[in-house]
């Protein structure tokens, strides 16, 4: 597709509007958090007051997709390129791949990352380090020495050695002051920290902030977790208005995918059970916030189709970053958070290829990995299967020529969009 021509004229917007000023950027990604766990997003049952103020005062998107599980994800997010041109393995970041945080640090960023890595898989020869991908500094879970435990106890690896923690201690709280102690160290100079959270994957733990530290259910647990979630990034938010940095720092929130299966969780009139790993609506509709007072307008809410592979682009805009020489998939939508018609997408490409094999077996027809195009409201798979994005559980195929006439010319347009990609027809 190649769309890094399609990148809107750079803004390099600051609150201050000064010429020799660039924002700050900082960009959380949560681990197995639906869109629809989300008060903002519609949830009565969970509760996310801090998110939903920089939803309320700066930009909501209703239709970002991720990929279905953490490493195409994280893969995608950083780099700008669809899982088929790039993807290697599960846990693996492709060495030769340029990320948003090299193209930062080239900019003249202080650049860091805290949180989840799994992109070294252990492989010298193919995953990739934090260093290796422009991170200044970092402190992280699943890196090259780190052992499984992630939460209370957790195991970190913070620039090449490994912290020393007991069992009073809480692995989202120390990735949190990493964040807080690099945004006071670089208060002077524009800084970019990419926060992939620890929370809120299972196992599904009490918090810090739960009432009973030896409760078993998983749905209440997590339900704390995301709660907590919601505390670690008003925290951080906290200190940027400490600091008097609110106004220079761009503020975005996704996750990588959606809830996990072992959940079932209400959300209006119905229970909806995680559907993480599958590429159903559930299992990669992610929610997309952007905030920054005084460049940001209050209250932007768009329809817009984003897509994982948008973010690097639009990191490059809003910091007049230098777009790396490759064939790019994403485009910019910087616009649409500034209010701006901007260019928006007519269809998101996914290429999926699962660690969970019920979902190749149900959704691959014979094929190890599964592909599909989509917009908001129809998806199309490369075999043939045609649905409705509302039909969340995708039990109901549309034959050709017996849909609507928007289905049929929806059909037609992600056909095209999958005949665009290669090894996709």
């Amino acid at each position: 597709m190649g769309l890094a021509a399609t990148v809107a004229p750079r803004l390099c917007l600051s609150a201050a509007a000064k010429a020799d000023s660039k924002p700050n950027i900082i960009l959380f990604m949560a681990d197995d958090v639906c869109y629809d766990n989300f008060s903002c997003y519609g949830s009565a049952y969970f509760k996310t007051p801090q998110l939903d103020a920089l939803a309320e005062t700066g930009a909501k998107f209703n239709h970002c997709y991720s990929e279905p599980v953490c490493t195409p994800s994280r893969v995608k997010i950083m780099t700008g390129r669809d899982n088929i041109r790039n993807y290697i393995r599960f846990g693996i970041l492709d060495k030769k791949e340029i990320t948003f945080g090299t193209l930062l640090k080239e900019a003249g960023y202080a650049t860091a990352v805290s949180g989840k890595w799994q992109l070294h898989g252990g492989s010298r020869e193919d995953g990739s380090l934090a260093p290796e991908c422009g991170f200044d500094t970092y402190c992280l879970w699943n890196y090259p020495r780190t052992t499984r435990s992630r939460y209370w106890k957790p195991s970190l690896c913070r620039d090449g050695e490994i912290l020393d923690s007991d069992e009073d201690d809480y692995g989202p709280d120390i990735c949190t002051d990493f964040v807080i102690e690099f945004i006071k160290k670089n208060k002077d100079r524009p800084f970019f920290a990419y926060y992939p959270m620890l929370l809120g994957h299972s196992p599904f733990d009490p918090t810090p902030d739960s009432e009973d530290r030896n409760n078993k259910n998983k749905l209440e647990n997590y339900r704390d977790m995301v709660a907590y979630m919601d505390k670690c990034v008003g925290r951080i938010v906290d200190t940027l208005d400490k600091l008097g940095l609110r106004e220079d720092t761009v503020i975005l929130f996704t996750t990588d995918n959606g809830t996990n299966r072992q959940l079932a969780y209400p959300y209006g009139d119905e229970t909806r059970q995680g559907e993480k790993a599958f590429p159903t609506d559930g299992g990669s509709h992610a929610p997309l916030i952007v905030n920054c007072p005084g460049v940001v307008p209050e209250g932007v809410v768009t329809d817009d189709l984003v897509d994982f592979s948008d973010f690097l682009p639009t990191l490059c805009e809003i910091t007049c970053a230098k777009l790396p020489d490759v064939i790019l998939d994403g485009r910019s939508f910087w616009p649409q958070c500034l209010g701006q018609k901007g260019n928006p997408r007519q269809w998101i490409f996914q290429y999926y290829y699962p660690k969970f094999k019920t979902a190749a077996d149900q959704y691959g027809e014979g094929k190890p990995y599964i592909i599909w195009a989509q917009n908001q409201e129809y998806k199309l798979y490369s075999h043939g299967k045609f649905i409705e994005v509302a039909d969340r559980y995708e039990k109901t195929n549309i034959p050709p020529g017996q849909g609507s006439r928007k289905a049929e010319d929806a059909r037609k347009l992600l056909r095209s969009a999958l005949d665009s990609m290669p090894g996709s027809k």
